[in-house]
């Protein structure tokens, strides 16, 4: 009798305890996974993200051109992606992956995450020009400009530092990435807006790869006293075509 005593004892116990430790586990996941990665991305609708790719090629088939994004540009979506459902996992739904010349008709006001630069997305570039006099980061074709000088608080290009990727004999040595998180100038709706583009393919890799996997250590220090946007400028070297040693150059929060 004390043994079967004992079995049922244990049995209750690891009934109760069961459950518990289940709770815990999920609590553990949404402290260490879950909350880190929302804060970050700070998405207010994941099941509607349009996310809006560059048109670096378009191939002719002999009926009509189809248009194509670049390696840099799949490579962020999948950094991204893999993020974006550590932070909101069946909430998630990437179903608007639009290339730049596609039309985003009311889809302007969703969540956005823009892919490439201003050369070979519109998108990009519209979203720059409104946010010119907001923060200091600038780009035209593969050069990224930082203002460091204002007059009358607008930015001013005089005295603006260049940043450009370096390549040797044809493949890409070093390179930089530009990462923008902001309200969305396109909407007058609580929505977020994020870039991430390079002087060249390879910094758009960089900029995504260092958003997800290194910016939560300087977030708080970026988003402290309530600022909720911000722009940072990392560099990379570039071994085999993949980014490495990447790091943070300049950063701005407003």
């Amino acid at each position: 009798m004390e043994d079967i005593h004992a079995i049922v004892i244990s049995l209750l116990t690891n009934f109760i305890w069961l459950p518990i430790g289940a709770l815990l586990t999920l609590i553990g996941v949404w402290l260490s996974v879950r909350l880190p990665n929302r804060k970050l991305w700070q998405i207010s609708n994941p099941s509607s993200l349009v996310v809006c790719a560059a048109t670096s090629t378009s191939t002719n088939t002999g009926v009509y051109r189809r248009p194509a994004t670049g390696i840099g540009q799949v490579r962020a979506l999948a950094v991204a992606t893999r993020s974006l459902t550590q932070a909101y996992h069946r909430h998630l739904d990437i179903q608007n992956i639009l290339l730049s010349v596609d039309p985003l008709h009311d889809r302007i006001e969703n969540d956005l995450l823009i892919l490439g630069g201003p050369k070979n997305n519109q998108l990009a570039g519209r979203l720059l020009d409104l946010l010119v006099d907001e923060q200091p980061a600038m780009q035209t074709d593969s050069i990224i400009y930082w203002r460091v000088n204002r007059a009358n608080n607008q930015w001013v290009s005089q005295g603006a530092l260049e940043f450009e990727g370096k390549a040797v004999k044809r493949q890409v040595m070093t390179d930089y990435g530009l990462i923008i998180r902001a309200q969305s100038p396109f909407t007058s709706r609580n929505r977020t807006v994020i870039l991430f583009t390079g002087s060249h393919t390879y910094g758009t890799v960089a900029a995504a790869k260092f958003f997800v996997e290194d910016l939560h250590h300087s977030l708080r220090k970026l988003t402290r006293e309530r600022r909720k946007n911000f722009v940072v400028l990392v560099s990379t070297h570039i071994v085999d075509g993949h980014p490495t040693k990447i790091r943070m150059e300049r950063s701005y929060a407003w």
